[in-house]
């Protein structure tokens, strides 16, 4: 008896989380899981997701991070964590990078995480080597930023000031491919703009 409700517990749960992945979860929940979530989970691949037997503990997990946040978004993130885990990589953003390197403030907003103070970017591929970002804030800010490859490598800088509501930050993409940026404020900030320069 007990073995035929957790089979049809996992069944029910890997189904949940099927019917969820077909639908594009929103990019206001996959920042917010990349911003907050991926930095605990970045790496952890696996085919055994033990976690689908109980719904009710992951939910309480991201409740614990999160706080009061709807069944949907909770649902996201739990969709999130489980391809993260069996894809070992980031959901894809459905919003694209800018060909000219060049982010508005318009596309940045829907890039923000207000409630974690953070920006989870899509820069698209990127070359190895060095790269040089200039961000535009409204007002000042001190934040850290991390370049991301999709294989999960971070090159980071952390405690940087804006002088103006600008700062200028140059990260390594050790190799080439998908990269995001990935940026943390003490305080709120609104970025404006995001420039992406390749320095040869």
């Amino acid at each position: 008896m007990m073995r035929g409700i957790l089979a049809c517990a996992a069944l029910l749960s890997a189904w949940s989380g099927a019917a969820l992945a077909q639908a594009p979860i929103p990019p206001s929940s996959v920042v917010r899981f990349n911003t907050l979530c991926a930095t605990c989970h970045e790496g952890e691949c696996s085919a055994r997701l033990s976690f689908r037997l109980d719904p009710g503990a992951t939910d309480g997990h991201i409740r614990r991070y999160t706080g009061d946040i709807s069944p949907q978004a909770a649902r996201e993130l739990n969709a999130l964590l489980e391809h993260m885990k069996l894809e070992c990589g980031y959901y894809a953003i459905d919003l694209p990078a800018p060909k000219d390197g060049r982010w508005k403030a318009a596309l940045l907003q829907q890039l923000h995480a207000a409630e974690e103070r953070a920006y989870f970017i899509p820069l698209g591929r990127l070359e190895a080597g060095r790269h040089r970002f200039t961000l535009g804030f409204e007002g000042e800010a001190e934040l850290s930023v991390q370049l991301v490859s999709a294989t999960f490598e971070i090159a980071e800088q952390p405690a940087l000031k804006t002088g103006n509501g600008r700062v200028v930050v140059e990260l390594e993409a050790a190799r080439a491919g998908e990269h995001y940026l990935r940026l943390r404020t003490e305080q709120p900030a609104r970025l404006l703009t995001l420039e992406r320069d390749s320095l040869r």
